[in-house]
């Protein structure tokens, strides 16, 4: 089933500004692929002109796009690296807010964007937000951190980013989403009402207004869950 979140509208909106997925021009002389132009067109939404983080699709989720700019952040990672990232996105590396791009682009061409955003990166001085080894550190041993990013890639596009149910995805929707930031309702969640929430179980067909997320969301919600209570300021 489709999942209503901000990871699925800023993907749609990069392939409603590229068109589709048509054939990459060739511009660059050594390769015959234009790497900025492939930026241009699969990127630039989310990491903006200058690789900046300040796209317009790159606010819709709490989880910061990446500052493609930013040297001293850059310079941590391996061409390879910048490689993967971009070939799998979140699927390999799901403290990020991005797709993978392996089924759109060729290798040749993910390694010319590479080539690309190193012409981006601008000096700043030294580092001062966390690293890619610690962001990768704190997804991997904070069940909190992970509820985090959960909860902002799955939930936020309805509830919100703070959970006071006024998700972009929502605007439109005839009932708001409950606000999970309210004590009220953050007290009443628990793994198990949430599982049976979102396989229907406690819903009936006339209505219901969240998706069915598929098995592999499940192992998620304890995760989030946790988050959620933070959010209404409950331990």
């Amino acid at each position: 089933m489709k999942r209503l979140c901000y990871r699925g509208i800023a993907a749609l909106l990069c392939l409603a500004a590229t068109g589709g997925l048509a054939p990459v021009a060739a511009g660059q002389e050594q390769t015959g692929v234009d790497g900025r132009e492939i930026y241009n067109r699969f990127c630039i939404y989310c990491h903006g002109e200058k690789g900046e983080g300040n796209g317009p699709a790159g606010s819709l989720s709490g989880v910061a796009t990446g500052d493609l700019s930013n040297k001293a952040y850059m310079s941590l990672l391996s061409d390879q690296e910048l490689f993967e990232r971009i070939a799998w996105g979140e699927e390999r590396f799901p403290y990020l807010q991005m797709p993978g791009w392996r089924s759109s682009l060729s290798d040749e061409e993910i390694r010319a964007v590479v080539a690309y955003v190193r012409t981006l990166e601008v000096d700043r001085g030294p580092l001062t937000t966390p690293s890619p080894r610690e962001r990768e550190e704190k997804f991997r041993t904070d069940p909190l951190e992970r509820g985090r990013i959960y909860y902002l890639h799955y939930c936020s596009g309805c509830h919100g980013k703070s959970g006071h149910g006024d998700g972009e995805a929502a605007k439109n929707l005839a009932t708001r989403p409950a606000a999970l930031a309210n004590p009220a309702i953050a007290s009443t969640i628990t793994v198990e009402s949430v599982n049976d929430y979102l396989t229907a179980r406690r819903q009936s067909r006339g209505s219901r207004n969240m998706p069915v997320f598929e098995d592999d969301f499940r192992d998620k919600v304890d995760e989030i869950v946790l988050y959620i209570k933070t959010l209404a300021g409950l331990k």
